[in-house]
Order: C-alpha cells, then sequence, then structure tokens
C-alpha cells in the first residue's frame, strides 16, 4: 500500500467515523436501537436510494426501496404499456416488464429533478439526506419532510430503513397518465 493509498484511506475512515456510519455489524441490532441511530440509519437510506435514483443505479434504488415504490413503477408500466403515446417508445427501447422499465423511469424522472436542482447527482442525494426531518410514527416507521412538504416514509423492513418514495412520485406520474381507472389505482396505492 502506498503512502498516497494510506492516507486516502485514514480520510475516508476518519469522514465514516464524524458521519456515524457503523464501520461493523448490523444496522440494527436485534430491532432495539436508539433514535439517534435509527435516525443515522434512514439518513444513510435516503442517500443511498436517493444517489441511485438519480444516477440510474437499479440494484441499489431496489434494495434501497420500499415495496410500495417498486409496486408504482409496476404500475406506471402498466399504464405506460396502454397508453398509445408510450407504446411506442416501449417497443423501440424493447421494454416488455416492469424491470426493464425501472431503469427509463429512474432516467426521466432524475432529469427533471435534477433539471430543477441543477447540481450533481451526489450532492442533491448528500442535501437530501442532510436536509431531511425525520419525525418517527412508531418503532419501524417515519415520516421524511423536506422543507414544507413531506418528501418520503422510511419503514424498518427486515432490520434496515427501507425509502418509499412513492407519494413524491405519484404526483409526478399523475400529470402523465390519462386513464381513470389506472389514475385510481396508482392514486390508492
Amino acid at each position: 500500500m502506498t503512502r498516497k493509498d494510506v492516507s486516502t484511506a485514514a480520510m475516508l475512515l476518519g469522514w465514516l467515523i464524524l458521519a456515524g456510519v457503523p464501520l461493523a455489524g448490523p444496522a440494527i441490532s436485534q430491532g432495539k436501537t436508539s433514535r439517534d441511530q435509527a435516525e443515522k440509519a434512514i439518513r444513510l437510506s435516503i442517500f443511498e436510494t436517493v444517489k441511485a435514483f438519480l444516477t440510474g443505479d437499479v440494484q441499489t434504488f431496489k434494495r434501497c426501496s420500499a415495496q410500495r415504490t417498486l409496486s408504482l413503477v409496476n404500475l406506471v408500466y402498466e399504464a405506460a404499456r396502454e397508453d398509445p403515446r408510450f407504446q411506442q417508445e416501449l417497443r423501440n427501447e424493447r421494454i416488455t416488464n416492469a424491470d426493464e422499465f425501472l431503469p427509463s423511469f429512474m432516467q426521466g424522472m432524475a432529469n427533471r429533478y435534477l433539471e430543477a436542482a441543477r447540481m450533481p447527482p451526489e450532492q442533491a442525494a448528500r442535501r437530501a439526506a442532510t436536509d431531511a426531518v425525520v419525525s418517527f410514527t412508531g418503532n419501524s416507521e417515519a415520516r421524511i419532510r423536506v422543507g414544507n412538504s413531506e418528501f418520503a416514509r422510511a419503514k424498518l423492513v427486515a432490520r434496515q430503513w427501507k425509502i418509499d418514495l412513492t407519494d413524491s412520485l405519484k404526483k409526478a406520474v399523475l400529470n402523465e397518465v390519462k386513464n381513470p381507472e389506472m389514475r385510481a389505482r396508482i392514486k390508492s396505492l
């Protein structure tokens, strides 16, 4: 290991310690953590989820997202498949299922967000995690607000905090979906 590698590793380790990121062991120990530890884990999950969403990292996004968010993507795919405005685009991109649709969905939504935010994805993700106000509604659920609006929810699933972006994404999605039945299904999610 070169001197530069050691220096880089030391800086990274120092940042992780200052940020409060656990270096070993499970993020949630036997379901009993303090709210401070849970909040740190939620903020880390917010960062990972938002960064994955904005950079198109599908695997990380799926790992960090609540099932409700992934269900929304499935409904959006169904709506796009039925809408003549999007059918040709789906054929051109050879998208035949919701898993193939997810990267395209993420890219479209991320482009809109990044255009408005005018900052790189990692900075936007860091800001979302830092600026978030986390309010616990129980031991396994929290509401996440940024500014004056609810940004997301966090749910503890199998000792990992999953981020539910459904309500935030629904607003943009409903602007595109015209089928009344599909709109009702999306709204009820």
